[in-house]
């Protein structure tokens, strides 16, 4: 159980609640297929092209331009295309995960649960939609980047969302896998931070207030936290 002083729990979306990683690379060995790559060449290719989408935090529009000149066989394709098609069938892939599903029921008849993603609204209602995590969030409570004036890291984001939702940063944890969107940008706003570090090591100065492997992992909180 949740230390008691904790009353909304503010989740980031890729990542974190879905598996953003595993969509991606389904999304990308079906463009490199149809690139005409297959076998070891294809998995080669595979692993370069995820080494170089970085977890998502490369740029979308360099990455796809890096992705397209290296691997790309049509002239008329354009990186703003590959861009797109990304977004679209990485939505399209990514899976529900039963044990998610059973931690946010749970969460919910205790805490406010608050959604804050990056990205662009279709792109990220479409995962919500495919994940079916839509239903634990209620309306008011989903922030998506590509509807507001900001994204993360800029710290105005989370402002935005405690001063809408009436929160008190002294009972809101916010929860991410990204050191520098999620959790640095979340602590300048006097929020308490959970790192989803999925094996990572923290190479940066950023101290999220704990640190936990998956997001299944959430009650040990009430060990790190007291």
């Amino acid at each position: 159980m949740l230390i008691e002083s904790i009353d909304t729990l503010i989740f980031d979306l890729d990542n974190t609640l879905i598996d953003r990683n595993a969509a991606m690379r389904l999304t990308i060995q079906t463009w490199l297929t149809e690139q005409g790559c297959k076998g070891k060449r294809l998995q080669t290719a595979l692993e370069d092209c995820m080494q170089h989408d970085n977890w998502g935090y490369a740029d979308r529009l360099e990455f796809s331009a890096w992705m397209l000149g290296k691997y790309g066989k049509s002239k008329d394709t354009t990186a703003k295309q590959v861009q797109q098609l990304l977004h679209i069938n990485n939505s399209r892939n990514v899976q529900p995960d039963p044990q998610v599903q059973t931690l946010l029921q749970a969460l919910r008849n205790r805490f406010l649960l608050v959604l804050a993603t990056n990205g662009g609204s279709r792109t990220q209602r479409a995962k919500l939609q495919h994940t079916q995590l839509e239903q634990f969030f209620q309306p008011e409570a989903i922030f998506v980047s590509g509807e507001m004036e900001y994204e993360k890291p800029d710290p105005r984001y989370f402002h935005r969302i405690v001063n809408e939702l009436r929160l008190d940063v002294a009972s809101t944890v916010v929860v991410g896998d990204n050191l520098l969107n999620d959790i640095k940008a979340a602590g300048e706003c006097g929020l308490y931070t959970c790192w989803v570090s999925h094996g990572r090591v923290k190479n940066t100065g950023t101290e999220p207030t704990i640190t936990i492997g998956n997001i299944t992992e959430i009650s040990a909180w009430s060990k790190q936290l007291i």
